[in-house]
């Protein structure tokens, strides 16, 4: 059985952000902590499909909701630096449950921020999985054991960002024609995309378990 409950956390401007924590009811050995985009909410297809196999392969999750930004009363770096801090308090709120295998999984922006989490707990506990990274990511790529997901027509992380990596301990998975979402023109080939996707997905979260 497979409970839902939600790790709530207050925002500095006083938002009460509800993260979806999904837990099954003998205690599991694993966590899958899901990092959306900053326009790609963990309900959008790939971390949709994320969530369900991981759920299927025995491993809890948690779905992290980041705050609105407030262009009144900061910068894009200033809300950066909220949601990675309102993120890593969710995180703790989970981690306390003592999981021997951690794995995060990370779409856009929210490769950043499980980069940065990432540092925060130590590379070595915290397993990764950057699904479109940007420029920025590419450092935390350069220190970690990590698997990328990368489209070859994606403006935000070209295929020389790709070259650049110069870590063998990174597993890179490139989709032709695939754009920052991971899709292409034709919807059939973007469903297939989207089932390869989930593939990777599914084999991450068995990886060492």
């Amino acid at each position: 059985m497979i409970n839902k409950s939600f790790i709530k956390v207050k925002s500095s401007f006083g938002q009460e952000i509800e993260n979806l924590y999904f837990t099954h009811s003998s205690k599991a050995n694993s966590i899958v902590i899901l990092f959306p985009g900053s326009d790609y909410s963990c309900d959008r297809p790939i971390l949709h499909y994320a969530r369900k196999v991981a759920l299927l392969s025995g491993c809890d999750v948690l779905s992290l909701e980041y705050g609105s930004f407030n262009s009144s009363k900061e910068t894009l770096d200033d809300f950066l630096d909220r949601i990675i801090k309102e993120s890593y308090e969710a995180v703790q709120s989970c981690l306390a449950n003592t999981y021997e295998n951690i794995y995060f999984i990370s779409k856009s922006l929210g490769t950043i921020v499980a980069g940065e989490i990432s540092e925060l707990i130590g590379y070595k506990k915290a397993n990764n999985l950057f699904l479109t990274p940007i420029k920025d990511t590419e450092k935390y790529i350069m220190k970690s054991s990590c698997s990328i997901v990368v489209g070859t027509n994606d403006k935000f992380f070209s295929r020389k960002d790709v070259d650049d990596i110069e870590n063998p301990n990174v597993d890179i998975h490139i989709i032709e024609g695939a754009v920052h979402s991971l899709e292409v023109d034709d919807y059939i080939k973007s469903i297939q995309i989207l089932n390869d996707v989930t593939k990777i997905c599914a084999d991450f979260v068995k990886h060492d378990r």
